[in-house]
């Protein structure tokens, strides 16, 4: 997966897109339809599309802004393969980890630094099941590895510094993508490449707002690009209909 990281700003107008491993979807998706694309891998093809802000507000400034998105795509009656060669790291600077939102495959392996001059701690609370683990107090250029072997979301803290919040989310499959918006007026758009062909479960995660309907799924077929659409929204606006 390759990562375009650009500045969460609101000074850009544009649509914009972040990862190239992306797309999501709610009820408010609007399957437009697969398009010819040249499939990078044998009997893959791509689903891309955009995410809209829809009755809610986000805040696009500061470093604990609402700008980050994932999108994820999960294989329906087959288990997806984990990523256990997949690295990555999330830094405390200045009070601040960084960055806010850090996607991973289920499997990877995050460093932990300390790039600050003095303690500090990282503390886990899984947002499902309410369990916590503590990984421990370090100094000022020290490191700690661990490796995410279960999918969902962990609000990443620090017991020293409890204005500190961050958020791992790890991806059930190696098939996500993480965009930033650049307002709540616009759309992000995202793609997810690579996908072998076959039917997926299509979620998407944001730290406030929840995604339109709720998961979706869709077919990827071979060759192919399927472009959607999907909203997110206040919980009390995202119910699917009955």
């Amino acid at each position: 997966m390759t990562r375009l990281f650009t500045s969460c700003s609101a000074s850009r107008s544009d649509v914009r897109r972040v990862l190239t491993t992306a797309v999501a979807a709610g009820a408010a998706l609007a399957a437009l339809g697969p398009i010819e694309a040249g499939g990078a891998c044998l009997n893959c093809g791509s689903v891309s599309g955009t995410i809209t802000v829809e009755q809610a507000f986000i805040r696009t400034d500061g470093a604990k802004n609402d700008c980050d998105v994932v999108v994820t795509l999960e294989p329906v009656g087959t288990a997806a393969p984990t990523s256990p060669d997949y690295r990555a790291a999330m830094d405390q600077k200045g009070l601040v980890f960084e960055p806010h939102v850090l996607s991973v495959p289920l499997g990877a392996t995050v460093t932990f630094l300390n790039s600050d001059h003095e303690q500090h701690n990282v503390y886990f609370l899984d947002d499902r099941t309410g369990d916590s683990l503590d990984l421990g107090t370090w100094g000022p250029g020290i490191s700690v590895d661990h490796t995410f072997d279960n999918p969902g979301m962990v609000i990443t803290l620090c017991k020293l510094h409890l204005e500190m919040a961050a958020y791992v989310v790890v991806s059930p499959s190696p098939w996500f993508t993480q965009a930033e918006f650049e307002s709540a007026d616009e759309p992000v758009r995202f793609e997810i490449v690579d996908v072998p062909a076959g039917e997926y479960q299509l979620s998407v995660w944001h730290k406030k707002l929840k995604q339109k309907g709720g998961p979706v799924r869709i077919n990827v077929r071979s060759e192919t690009m399927t472009e959607v659409n999907i909203v997110i929204t206040k919980a009390k606006y995202a119910r699917a209909p009955r």
